[in-house]
């Protein structure tokens, strides 16, 4: 299964279960045909001043961007896929960042498509919800589509663990002890174990029958 995002205000909203890490990897899968410009699927950021973590979809170009933006609202990492992901197929992607310095590397299917080095560092203002479908800031229009197995961990992963994501292993098994947040999308929302109960807008934000896996 995985969660239907139908655009407008339909959100799933997360309060972060811990602060955020200085090194992490963001992975999901998705599936899309977006038609506005810069909708936003997910994102880690501060209301007001975009701070945090974040994928833009590109849709003049089809691909999916993934950047980290300090507190000036100035972006300290821009990633570019190379592959397509505004095609109406699954694909899954990865951001391995590092906020203060290092390389951080954008994978779509498994396969590094980017990498760059942060500059300047950038640093969430507090603890930033984590939101799904429709960012808390509202300059970035919403997602439309669908989304499942997010996974969020305090370390960066290896190509073979991303290579694992992308084949169907779900985040649990892949570096559970650095993983911070699992959210599967696979069954009913308020269904969530470690106290991961999201705030739920619209009425449009859906389950339906399992269309990817199998998961392991």
């Amino acid at each position: 299964m995985a969660i239907n995002f139908a655009g407008g205000t339909n959100q799933l909203l997360w309060s972060p279960p811990t602060s955020q890490p200085v090194n992490g990897c963001v992975a999901f899968l998705m599936k899309t045909t977006q038609t506005t410009v810069n909708a936003c699927p997910i994102a880690c950021w501060n209301s007001s001043s975009r701070n945090g973590w974040g994928f833009v979809i590109n849709n003049t170009l089809n691909k999916i961007l993934a950047q980290g933006t300090n507190t000036t609202s100035t972006a300290s990492i821009q990633l570019t896929s190379t592959t397509s992901i505004n095609d109406g197929n699954w694909h899954h992607v990865a951001f391995n960042y590092r906020r203060n310095s290092g390389t951080n590397e954008l994978f779509v299917n498994g396969v590094s498509e980017a990498t760059g080095a942060t500059s300047p560092s950038w640093n969430p203002t507090g603890s930033p919800a984590l939101a799904l479908g429709d960012n808390n800031d509202t300059f970035w229009p919403s997602y439309v589509g669908e989304l499942a197995q997010i996974g969020h961990w305090s370390a960066n992963l290896d190509a073979a663990e991303i290579a694992g994501l992308a084949k169907g292993f779900t985040p649990p098994k892949i570096r559970p002890a650095s993983l911070i947040s699992n959210i599967p999308l696979i069954r009913e929302v308020n269904d969530f174990k470690a106290g991961l109960v999201p705030t739920v807008t619209g009425t449009s934000v859906s389950v339906h029958p399992r269309v990817v896996g199998p998961w392991f």
